[in-house]
């Protein structure tokens, strides 16, 4: 299905979102903290980013805007072809996964459940409109 103006309307609403101070400054963060070659411990990121720390804050933020964007896709409120032509998801989940998977194991089971069904989506949406070789190699998916 071809994309609609209310469909583009959506996706500038949501940029509108993501480029947001608060999103700008949990970005800075992401790139600084999580961003690096390396991964993250999430043991170590939960003692460095506690529960109301300024760096949790981020994180939930981040995780918070890309779970929002994933209920939508669910529900079909966004069009999959502007959605990810406009963003790398999985840069940003894979990134976050073992911090993620961590707080899951503590009990907290639904936590970024529609974010990573977001960045499986996008997974399949680049194998089938870019092709098998351009599908990223994450971490948080064994195949």
């Amino acid at each position: 299905m071809i994309p609609t103006y209310q469909d583009g309307e959506m996706i500038l609403k949501l940029y509108d979102q993501y480029e947001s101070e608060r999103m700008r400054a949990a970005k800075a963060w992401f790139a600084q903290e999580l961003n690096g070659p390396e991964g993250v411990n999430p043991a170590e990121f939960w003692e460095k980013f506690p529960r109301g720390s300024e760096g949790f804050t981020h994180f939930v933020t981040l995780y918070g805007f890309f779970e929002m964007v994933g209920v939508l896709h669910k529900n079909g409120l966004i069009h999959p072809d502007l959605l990810f032509d406009m963003w790398y998801i999985n840069g940003f989940y894979d990134k976050m996964y073992p911090v993620i998977a961590y707080w899951r194991s503590k009990g907290d089971i639904h936590i970024a459940e529609n974010f990573e069904r977001l960045a499986i989506a996008e997974r399949d949406w680049i194998g089938k409109n870019k092709g098998a070789a351009y599908v990223p190699q994450v971490s948080y998916l064994t195949e």
